[in-house]
């Protein structure tokens, strides 16, 4: 009879020892403190790059607002009204939902852009519509972006800028060689466009309902309407100038019209 073969004594399973409850509590808080650590730094980087990517749109913006004056002999767009000028051909931006005719890739200013694209006229850190939904005229529908020009009313058969102005069938120019100091003066406003916490600048005053910034003023002293620049980028706001240059600059830098008025 052939002997069976003996194998080695196999090693036994190694015991493993379980964690206690005061062990597992310790590593749970641990996790928890390197968190509230982290969280914060994550929040603000994310919030730099909002911040930083909204500064690109407004200077692309910008450089294609230069681009188009230049092309024009010096002339602005129209301010691109919700109610008091209304739709005008010569709008800069194509916001209205009612006029499918006229999208906003075709706005007046798109040649000039290039990436035409309708994120490229809204803040990332922009997430808030409902106040815009709220407050728009069923006309019209809300205009769902962050960026407005700056356009006093007419006074004395004159536009005093910084946008053309067409009301009936009489068109009233602003031109480019009209504007004192251009360097100083916002062309482009980032809007406030919600009453969060966060981004509000007034909470009396008007949220984005337009593509047309009438800061609120001396020229413009009624306390519950003006409109004002956003305090989303901790308490700040990106904003295009008359020279072609953009900024951030805190949200009070609106309530100067030596800051907007384009003849001061």
């Amino acid at each position: 009879m052939k002997p069976v073969k003996k194998w080695p004594c196999e090693v036994p399973a190694r015991s493993w020892r379980a964690f206690t409850l005061i062990e597992l509590l310790v590593v749970i808080a641990i996790i928890a403190i390197l968190a509230g650590m982290l969280l914060p730094a994550l929040s603000k980087a994310k919030a730099k790059a909002g911040q930083a990517r909204c500064y690109s749109n407004l200077r692309q913006i910008t450089v294609g607002f230069m681009m188009y004056i230049d092309a024009h002999q010096g002339i602005f767009p129209a301010c691109a009204s919700a109610n008091t000028y209304g739709f005008q051909p010569e709008d800069w931006i194509y916001w209205r939902r009612n006029l499918p005719q006229y999208p906003i890739e075709r706005s007046p200013i798109a040649p000039y852009i290039g990436n035409m694209s309708s994120n490229l006229f809204r803040c990332p850190l922009d997430l808030d519509d409902r106040e815009r939904i709220l407050q728009a005229n069923p006309a019209n529908g809300p205009y769902l972006y962050s960026y407005s020009l700056t356009s006093f009313s007419l006074e004395s058969g004159r536009s005093p800028g910084m946008a053309s102005i067409r009301q009936g069938q009489t068109f009233y120019p602003f031109r480019q060689v009209n504007i004192r100091n251009p360097a100083k003066k916002i062309m482009l406003a980032e809007e406030q466009s919600s009453y969060l916490a966060q981004e509000v600048s007034r909470p009396n005053l008007n949220v984005i309902n337009d593509g047309r910034w009438v800061p609120q003023s001396t020229y413009n002293p009624n306390p519950s309407g003006g409109d004002v620049l956003t305090s989303r980028h901790s308490k700040r706001a990106n904003v295009g100038f008359a020279d072609g240059h953009a900024s951030a600059v805190h949200h009070t830098y609106g309530f100067d019209p030596a800051n907007s008025r384009p003849d001061l």
